[in-house]
């Protein structure tokens, strides 16, 4: 499974919903078709609800997180 965002488009039951955290999708992954990847320059995108530290309580494990800040430097 995959928790994902949706920050443009439409649905399969028609206009993507205004309110940015009803944007959320979990997904099986066997049942995905016809991705397309993001332009470059494409700004990522997320919902003010979205922690990366703590996700969702329905993850049972993370296997990778995206988060809008970079790591701090290791020295």
């Amino acid at each position: 499974m995959v928790l994902g965002y949706q920050s443009g488009g439409e649905t399969s039951s028609g206009a993507l919903d205004p309110d940015p955290p009803k944007r959320w999708r979990l997904l099986f992954v066997d049942e995905v078709d016809e991705v397309v990847g993001a332009d470059a320059a494409f700004r990522w995108a997320t919902a003010d609800n979205y922690n990366a530290s703590h996700p969702f309580p329905v993850i049972d494990e993370v296997f990778a997180s995206v988060d809008l800040e970079p790591p701090p430097r290791q020295r």
